[in-house]
């Protein structure tokens, strides 16, 4: 392996990707070195011409700005596709800019308009570039890779603050403005290297008013719930940051001292952020979860305002804007534009750039306006402000956990508009999630160098014996076999009189002729409930005829009552899979007619036996009659091991959201890549832990080396195999197996040994 190779599976980024990855990487590097410079620019100049206490006017400022301009980006986005739009908005913002550098030396108002066109700007321009990302990627590559990227403007942030502290000590701040323009001009270019197949179209529908976005806001609860995190953080943010420069304000003066404090501080914060990125992100987002997430951030503000209310002063005040700028950066922003992911692309593109300007305009507004209310108008100390920081954050714990709840919901549902087709009309085609094998074990190789067709049957027929040798199935002392004599002659004796409960073995037994089965059938439905104890006896008796138990089930289906309903959960753990697929099936057709499963318990248990059998043993699983059509799987099986699998994802059906999981399914076999990258994500939100973990090397998006680590070796699969109750190898080579594994280094199988 290389070290491309090595530090690309580290990093989790597959060879599709890379060109992705490094472009949004670099563009992000490239956005927030631009707000980091913009910042400490407009701060510095702000600061050393004004008095500090202005500071909620200007904001006030930003938040008017900032609305009608994320109507008109908004706007924007209803006639061109994200990228275009973003491109107009870079170049605009480089031509203002430009514009205003010339004055801003000695006037107040350049000064003020400098502040407000970065501020708005700067928001509006990281709004657009997630809003490219976001339709490059998927649920699953956006979970796996938003925190690589965010990274990438991590280091921007850390780079430039680190050179703009750097850079005052030699020039005056207002030369470093035309740093903003080449930024954003090699954005721009960036932009252009964006792979087309990744984006969808531009809109072809009407225009739509821009009142629709604040529409999509108010009825979408995810987006709801994720507006009022981002409105509410931003408002935190203010107040802290407002402590924070008040406190840098009356230990520092000058510009360039305020200048080099600021450069310094974005600088080294963002170094933290990047360790967090690089080390905390993708772990917390997959294994905590969204809630949890974002709950590091206003736990983190918690405590450290606590502090500031017992030791006020600078250093308190610059851990506290650290820990929100670390986090904010870092955790906080990767979670937030994911959860922008699932969210439909014309919701998303709607009122994602509103979101982003109006709820953090309206949060910094908030906020300005609370430090204008306790602080300027009421002379209170700002260390006052810890309570109003305290009490935010609570909020947002309990927005958080809301805020998991909503993510969740919001999979169903795309997973049911999916199901339907809807929404989901197929943006590029999906590559296919092909098993993983579990072993080093390729099952047709053994077989064929066992020579012998056993294993390669159509089906089974026998059932092992006690001695563990294949041999004939005796039937259970309970049951009489049915007399030699033509099927016509046996339907028609019991077509002359009403069936009753007596005639009930006769009947199961007629389940094993071709010829009359269905007719048997229909004949045991109609004696009902009163044939459920005798036929569950006969399909929960492992040494009962095997073609027999496996037609039962679908007879149970229709039978109603508590004893015909245990006896197929019973079922579900029968030696032979056809009974245990057969039965999951008649289960799953109960609960569509309203029956409710009461016994969750059972059903799990059966899930986690299903995969603790093995790759090697799922290929060999088979259907002996024709699969009927199912609201699962639709048709038969195309792929070695997919009943299996099939099965699995019944027995799922269960104990979840059926639908959901209907449309997971279809997510995992069909060829939709959002659909399945959906799947993906309800299931490792919705399985227990143990269950996601065995689930996933036949599903999930593994690394090569969570592959590697799911090999498992020869010994434990043929162990399988022979465990499994199926005539997968007979008489001598059975012997010749069960030999293997007590001495493999002495009696290994016939033909070279799979490595």
């Amino acid at each position: 392996m290389t070290p491309a190779q090595r530090l690309g599976e580290w990093l989790g980024v597959r060879a599709s990707e890379v060109r992705v990855v490094g472009l949004s990487f670099t563009g992000a590097f490239l956005v927030m070195s631009f707000l980091v410079l913009a910042r400490a620019l407009r701060e510095a100049a702000y600061l050393a011409a004004f008095d500090a206490t202005t500071l909620p006017y200007v904001m006030g400022g930003v938040v008017a700005l900032g609305i009608p301009a994320a109507a008109l980006f908004s706007r924007g986005l209803e006639r061109v596709n994200p990228r275009r739009a973003q491109r107009a908005l870079t170049l605009l913002l480089a031509v203002l800019v430009a514009a205003v550098w010339p004055f801003l030396p000695g006037s107040s108002v350049a000064v003020v308009v400098f502040y407000l066109v970065t501020a708005v700007g700067t928001v509006l321009l990281t709004s657009g570039f997630w809003l490219v990302v976001s339709e490059m990627l998927v649920v699953r590559e956006a979970k796996r890779l938003f925190g690589l990227i965010s990274a990438g403007g991590t280091v921007g942030i850390l780079v430039t603050g680190l050179a703009v502290g750097e850079a005052v000590r030699s020039w005056e701040p207002s030369l470093l403005v035309p740093g903003l323009v080449l930024l954003l001009l090699a954005s721009a270019a960036l932009n252009e290297f964006v792979p087309s197949d990744r984006m969808s179209a531009n809109p072809t529908g009407p225009a739509v008013p821009w009142t629709r976005s604040v529409r999509d806001i108010v009825q979408t609860r995810h987006v709801r719930t994720l507006t009022l995190v981002v409105l509410v953080v931003a408002a935190v943010g203010t107040i802290v940051d407002f402590q924070f420069k008040e406190a840098a304000q009356e230990a520092l003066s000058g510009e360039r001292a305020l200048a080099g404090f600021f450069g310094a501080f974005y600088g080294w914060t963002g170094a933290l952020a990047l360790g967090v990125q690089l080390l905390l992100t993708t772990r917390v987002m997959t294994r905590a979860g969204v809630a949890w997430s974002i709950a590091v951030l206003p736990l983190a503000l918690l405590a450290l305002s606590a502090g500031m209310l017992i030791a006020p002063g600078l250093l308190l005040a610059t851990g506290m804007r650290g820990a929100d700028a670390t986090f904010k950066k870092s955790l906080f922003r990767s979670v937030i534009e994911f959860l922008w992911v699932p969210v439909p692309g014309d919701v998303r593109r709607r009122a994602k750039t509103f979101v982003d300007t109006m709820a953090e305009n309206a949060g910094d507004g908030l906020g300005a306006l609370i430090v204008l209310g306790l602080v300027t108008f009421a002379g209170l100390s700002s260390v006052t402000l810890s309570w109003v920081v305290i009490a935010m954050s609570l909020w947002l714990l309990w927005l958080a956990r809301r805020m998991g709840a909503e993510y969740f919901a919001t999979l169903r549902s795309r997973l049911a508009e999916g199901l339907t087709g809807e929404t989901l009309a197929g943006r590029r085609p999906r590559r296919d999630i092909e098993p993983r094998t579990l072993s080093r074990l390729d099952v047709s190789r053994l077989l064929t160098s066992l020579g012998d067709a056993a294993g390669r049957r159509e089906g089974p027929t026998e059932a092992p014996s006690e001695t563990g040798r294949a041999g004939p199935a005796p039937m259970s002392d309970v049951w009489t076999m049915l007399p030699a004599q033509p099927d016509e002659a046996l339907i028609a004796d019991l077509e002359q009189r009403p069936p009753v409960v007596d005639d009930a073995p006769r009947l199961a037994l007629l389940l094993a002729r071709d010829g009359v089965h269905d007719t048997a059938a229909h004949r045991l439905g109609e004696l009902g409930e009163a044939a459920a104890p005798a036929l569950a006896r006969l399909i929960t008796d492992e040494t009962a005829d095997f073609v027999v138990r496996r037609r039962l089930a679908q007879v149970l289906a229709f039978i109603p009552g508590e004893e015909a309903r245990r006896a197929l959960l019973e079922a579900l753990s029968a030696n032979r899979f056809e009974v245990r697929y057969r039965a999951a099936r008649a289960l799953a057709q109960r609960r569509r007619g309203g029956e409710a499963m009461t016994e969750a318990d059972v059903v799990w248990a059966a899930i986690r036996r299903e995969l603790s059998r093995g790759r090697a043993v799922w290929e060999l699983a088979r259907l002996l009659d024709p699969k009927e059509h199912d609201e699962l799987a639709g048709g038969r099986a195309a792929e070695r091991g997919e009943l299996s699998l099939e099965h699995v994802f019944r027995l799922l059906s269960l104990v979840l959201d059926a639908e959901a999981i209907r449309a997971a399914w279809r997510g995992i076999k069909g060829g939709h890549e959002e659909l399945g990258s959906l799947a993906l994500e309800y299931l490792e939100q919705a399985l227990p832990d143990d269950v996601r973990r065995k689930l996933w090397p036949f599903i999930g998006d593994l690394s090569a080396e969570q592959s590697r680590r799911a090999l498992r070796p020869l010994d434990a699969v043929i162990h399988d195999l022979l465990e499994t109750g199926a005539t997968l190898f007979v008489g001598d080579e059975r012997d010749r197996l069960q030999d293997y594994l007590r001495a493999p280094n002495e009696a290994p199988p016939r033909g070279p040994r799979p490595d």
